[in-house]
């Protein structure tokens, strides 16, 4: 409870014992001069007490009403703060977010992607990071608009975070159709592409204006190598975007 508060109530009791003090010792003074065995010395000492007693009630209640009002308003004032803690975790967490796909945003994705860069120097691990296209997708949003083409987005990161749960596993949703995944210290990464380019194959989405299948397909592009002080980010990712290239020169649909 807040100091002033304290203090204020401490003053209003106090006031009320004082003027009790007052009112009991003007009493005593008073009667010593009149009969104590006469009508009005008892009607005097009663309408005293009466006085008294109403003061120190009224004193007490107001006393009372301002420690529940300021313990109200303190309660408030915390339920808000906790409101708006809350708030500001919520935006910050969306603020590293898609809001499309609900995957990673290209920016926290760059800031993470440094920091497993960083631990995987340290630790001497491998990292492997692999980009998806989806194959003609301008094409299949010209057949089936703009919004069947968000829905195969979402698909499709649905897929990739299926896939690449790890807790240490980024996903993350670049420009267009373009996904970015990394994954730390992992063994086949060809693998788990594979998996995820059956997994888009096997929905049997139409898609009839690829030059790759019938139906929607990715290809991907994948590199891996074992970080040093020596080898930089960007080397990992013109990796990858060569091995993106090459899947698409081969005919899509595949992982190189």
């Amino acid at each position: 409870m807040n100091i002033k508060k304290v203090n204020f109530c401490a003053f209003t009791t106090l006031l009320s014992i004082i003027l009790s003090l007052y009112i009991l010792i003007t009493f005593l003074i008073d009667s010593a001069k009149i009969d104590y065995n006469s009508y009005d010395a008892n009607n005097y000492f009663i309408k005293v007490v009466i006085f008294a007693i109403l003061f120190i009630a009224v004193a007490v209640g107001f006393t009372l009403f301002k420690l529940y009002k300021n313990r109200y308003i303190e309660e408030q004032i915390k339920q808000r703060t906790e409101d708006i803690q809350n708030e500001n975790q919520t935006l910050k967490i969306y603020s590293h977010i898609d809001p499309l796909t609900q995957c990673l945003n290209e920016k926290f994705f760059m800031k993470r992607f440094k920091e497993e860069f960083k631990r995987a120097i340290r630790e001497k691990q491998n990292i492997s990071l692999f980009i998806v296209n989806i194959d003609e997708f301008k094409s299949f949003n010209d057949i089936y608009g703009e919004d069947e083409g968000n829905e195969c987005l979402k698909i499709i990161a649905n897929i990739l975070v299926n896939h690449c749960n790890r807790p240490t596993d980024l996903v993350s949703k670049f420009e267009g159709d373009e996904f970015y995944v990394l994954l730390p210290n992992t063994k086949d990464a060809k693998t788990v592409c594979n998996n995820c380019i059956n997994s888009v194959r096997s929905l049997n989405i139409p898609h009839d204006n690829s030059i790759a299948s019938n139906v929607l397909t990715i290809s991907i592009g994948t590199a891996t190598l074992m970080p040093t002080d020596q080898i930089e980010m960007k080397e990992l990712i013109k990796k990858a975007k060569e091995s993106l290239k090459k899947a698409k020169i081969s005919g899509r649909n595949r992982v190189y």
